[in-house]
């Protein structure tokens, strides 16, 4: 297991809210994206992106409501965001098809 500190320090409520939501909106962003794809390879939705999706939602609003009350009570927010990376089994096997290797999913 690898810890990478991705965010750490002491933010305005702009600085804050900037980052942060760039975050979230990334994520949301990408479970769209792997729902649409669902949706248009096997013409059914990607039920573990739908969930994410509203979870990242309800994040979202809560970061809203923190970055709000600390504009209102005029302070700095801090954040620590620390992540945890594992490499684990294989994710795709590769095999050659005329000389190119081709990845597919197990």
């Amino acid at each position: 297991m690898k810890i990478l500190n991705l965010i750490s320090g002491n933010y305005t409520p702009a600085e804050a809210r900037e980052v942060l939501l760039k975050l979230i909106d990334i994520k949301i962003s990408f479970h769209k994206i792997k729902n649409l794809k669902s949706q248009v390879n096997f013409e059914k939705a990607d039920v573990g992106s739908q969930a994410r999706i509203k979870e990242l939602l309800e994040i979202r609003a809560q970061i809203v409501s923190l970055i709000q009350e600390a504009i209102e009570g005029n302070h700095n927010v801090e954040v620590e965001s620390i992540l945890n990376v594992a490499i684990e089994g294989k994710a795709y096997e590769v095999s050659h098809v005329q000389g190119q290797e081709v990845a597919y999913s197990n």
